[in-house]
């Protein structure tokens, strides 16, 4: 069990919306960190050339399995509030770290069983 984990709209210490999920996300989550703006090409002679077009990007992927009507009812909820990308807000880790974040992917919480419904989130941390 996790010490902390939730998602806070438009931050933890004075949220107007929030969701704390009852189940936890499968392990592992993904935390990536990318320079996606790299433009790079090899010669035919195969010098490597690489060019810096953006920062970097860090990103959590979490996947939820037979999370509960309530637990995807109150992610809907959250996910319109934050209106997916709209709207950047505080998610805290399970090591009770916040990150200022968006919601990156649509919501797709599927019913996989009876009562209970599986889906993923993906957010973008955004520069401090």
């Amino acid at each position: 069990m996790f010490m902390s984990f939730g998602f806070y709209y438009p931050t933890k210490s004075a949220p107007t919306a929030q969701w704390v999920p009852v189940t936890q996300p499968e392990y592992p989550a993904g935390e990536v960190l990318d320079y996606p703006e790299q433009v790079n090409s090899t010669t035919a002679g195969g010098t490597l050339y690489v060019q810096e077009k953006g920062g970097q990007r860090e990103t959590f992927q979490f996947n939820f399995a037979r999370s509960s009507q309530s637990d995807r009812d109150n992610a809907r909820t959250f996910f319109g509030t934050v209106k997916k990308s709209f709207n950047t807000f505080e998610f805290e880790d399970r090591n009770a770290t916040l990150h200022t974040v968006r919601w990156m992917n649509n919501f797709n919480f599927q019913l996989v069983f009876f009562g209970k419904y599986s889906g993923n989130i993906d957010l973008r941390k955004e520069p401090a």
